[in-house]
């Protein structure tokens, strides 16, 4: 899917990018929006939930997951807490809120959400910040309005939406002044690649696929069915794929291998298999032509005059899959541009989300003004 701005029926300008005005410079009085809630911004993974407080830094990395009771239907832990509890509690029931970076399930991601700003806020009922909450470029409408719903349902009293290219490219710094004018963010999380190109401070086309590092994580239980008939669970794998994963062509890589641990399909017996890098290149090789193919349709959306700028620019990778032993120079072979990881530790979009909030200031618009509409944002805000 290709998508060129703006979405969602925002009247396009000149280059097909809609300003939105944002909210005033910070003047005296605005304490008592502080008594509120701090300014947070939320990056919501499908497989990890940053969240970033004003003046605290990023406060929470955690698990996009909930544990939820099969006999009452309560909720029992969330994040790492209900990680823990899978496969080990059979009365217990992993809920996955957010898929292909937007809830699915929207009373358990208001949950999340409304968990978070009061943990991380140090009071239960009366945290209503302003949020800013990081969204794919192709964000359906159905998708935007569950989100809507989630984040004001959890306390929000003002709502913006970033979409996660910008997030990440002013979380790296690539729009500040005296970078080059034209940025290519390609972020490769669990469920998605969205691509998004920026020019003169301005989404100018996106591109997003439903692919990333769960669909590697799922050829290779597959490659071990089929060729072990052992069945492993999904984070098994994830695990086989951090260890000795790599992007074929392996060329001079060192052979790794590790073991991985599953049930026999033939007598039901627990069996461990071991895995090599060339085994899970093998099994990865197709969702990573994927994800190549979603850059190279993400940059042939640019215009001619834009085009022939990117090969001085390159291309920046962050997310998590974006860490994967080779995957760099697979992309630099097939689309002839450098490509780079720009981000380590996956805190980018969430931290550019919060650099969002911090540039608009925190004046409140008066109650005749005020909207429950959110923003969505699709311009760089000036520093």
């Amino acid at each position: 899917m290709r998508f060129a701005y703006p979405p969602m029926g925002i009247a396009a300008g000149r280059q097909g990018i809609s300003t939105l005005r944002l909210l005033g410079d910070r003047e005296e009085g605005d304490a008592m929006w502080d008594f509120a809630g701090r300014d947070t911004a939320i990056d919501l993974g499908s497989s990890t939930v940053r969240m970033h407080v004003r003046d605290r830094g990023v406060v929470a990395r955690e698990p996009s997951l909930l544990a939820r009771c099969l006999h009452t239907g309560r909720i029992l832990a969330l994040g790492l807490p209900a990680q823990e509890m899978a496969g080990r509690n059979p009365d217990v029931r992993l809920v996955r809120p957010i898929r292909e970076g937007a809830p699915t399930e929207t009373d358990e991601a208001e949950y999340l959400m409304r968990a978070l700003v009061r943990t991380h806020h140090k009071r239960r009922y009366t945290a209503r910040p302003r949020l800013i909450v990081t969204v794919p470029s192709g964000m359906s409408s159905v998708h935007y309005r569950a989100l809507q719903f989630s984040a004001f349902q959890a306390g929000a009293r003002r709502l913006t939406l970033v979409p996660t290219p910008i997030a990440a490219a002013i979380g790296m710094g690539l729009t500040s002044s005296g970078r080059p004018e034209i940025v290519v963010v390609a972020d490769i999380g669990a469920d998605i690649t969205d691509v998004g190109v920026i020019s003169f401070g301005g989404l100018v086309t996106s591109h997003t696929a439903l692919v990333g590092g769960s669909s590697l994580d799922r050829a290779i239980v597959a490659l071990v069915r089929r060729e072990h008939e052992v069945r492993i669970s999904q984070s098994s794998a994830e695990a086989a794929k951090l260890e000795v994963g790599a992007v074929p062509p392996i060329g001079r890589r060192a052979l790794r291998q590790t073991v991985v641990h599953g049930r026999d399909l033939t007598t039901g017996m627990p069996r461990g298999v071991v895995l090599t890098t060339a085994d899970v290149a093998r099994a990865i090789a197709a969702p990573v032509a994927e994800i190549v193919a979603a850059i190279q349709q993400g940059l042939a959306g640019c215009g001619p005059e834009i085009s022939g700028e990117l090969l001085g620019v390159g291309i920046t990778l962050t997310g998590g899959t974006a860490r994967l032993p080779g995957l760099d120079k697979l992309i630099r072979e097939r689309t002839g541009l450098a490509a780079r990881i720009g981000d380590d530790t996956g805190d980018a979009a969430v931290i550019g989300a919060a650099d969002v909030l911090r540039s608009s200031g925190s004046q409140e618009p008066p109650a005749r003004r005020s909207s429950p509409r959110p923003h969505l944002l699709t311009t760089v805000p000036e520093q």
